[in-house]
């Protein structure tokens, strides 16, 4: 079993007007998908990635019209970490700049906040430029537009429990609070010092997600983590991919999918992100959930 690359992270929004401008408009992402939060019918979610909604480009949000304030204590999920290809971090410096978007630069990288306070980081890689099936169509060219997801940080007060953790489920070992999927992508295991609980709100990261190459291996994972004994929340389709969801020692959400099937089994490649979309199982009750969603988008 082969798991060495991010598959989404999801987060929490409130305007989703500001969050679709600063995602697409000014990071150039495309809107692969404008669905609903399973979990909460009310709820719109929506999902942002390549030209084709690829795995390991996806950042998704659920959006909260009357979402407060988040809280980070003891334990949580932080950082939106982008790659983009080689010979690209001045062009991004200006676009920021253009946009009025205060960064701080490192030697290849550049962080700033989005409209929730999330912590995004542009890190300029040694990797080659999208192909052209993957170019998403806006004004950023195509050798500079980002790549996808390679890293993110997870706060807890044991780091050790959680670096075992990942260790013993997935043989990944942690040098020095670090764990590499592969040469560009990593995952921080940070230290916390509150005994607070967290509370979640604007920017608050709900999960980070791991890609599985299909649902034979999304099985033995379940049935090794059954076996080790680690928190299952639950094994779920949700309709463009299977997930297996797990608590790591510090009470964050780790989420495991699959490839596939991917976001046009309920809409066109071409127009993705373009209707309202609800996968196969949820499409009898469009007019339902249309109805119930929170009356600040229920024209969504």
């Amino acid at each position: 079993m082969s798991i060495n690359a991010f598959h989404h992270i999801s987060l929490l929004t409130k305007n989703r007007q500001e969050n679709l401008r600063f995602y697409t408009e000014i990071l150039g992402l495309r809107f692969v998908k404008n669905t609903v939060n399973q979990e909460n019918h009310r709820m719109l979610h929506y999902y942002y990635g390549d030209y084709q909604g690829n795995p390991g480009s996806v950042v998704t949000f659920f959006i909260l019209p009357h979402l407060g304030n988040r809280y980070d204590h003891q334990n949580f999920i932080a950082t939106i970490g982008l790659k983009l290809p080689k010979n690209s971090l001045d062009y991004w410096k200006t676009r920021l700049t253009h946009y009025q978007i205060d960064f701080q630069e490192t030697e290849n990288q550049l962080r700033f906040q989005d409209q929730d306070d999330v912590s995004v980081i542009l890190t300029e890689t040694d990797l080659p430029s999208l192909p052209l099936e993957k170019q998403v169509k806006n004004e950023i060219p195509g050798d500079k537009q980002i790549l996808g997801l390679n890293s993110s940080e997870i706060h807890v007060a044991n780091p050790t429990a959680t670096s075992e953790f990942f260790e013993k489920f997935l043989g990944w070992q942690t040098k020095k609070q670090r764990i590499w999927l592969n040469e560009t992508d990593f995952l921080d295991i940070l230290p916390t010092h509150s005994t607070k609980a967290s509370r979640m709100g604007r920017g608050s990261a709900d999960h980070l997600a791991f890609a599985v190459k299909d649902e034979t291996e999304l099985d033995q994972l379940y049935e090794r983590a059954q076996k080790q004994g680690w928190q299952i929340e639950k094994m779920i389709s949700r309709g463009y991919f299977k997930s297996l969801y797990i608590r790591e020692p510090g009470g964050n959400r780790m989420e495991f999918s699959t490839m596939g099937p991917g976001f046009t089994i309920d809409e066109p490649l071409e127009t993705l992100g373009e209707s309202f979309a609800l996968p196969p199982f949820l499409a009898d009750h469009r007019a339902e959930i249309k109805a119930h969603l929170y009356p600040d988008y229920r024209k969504a």
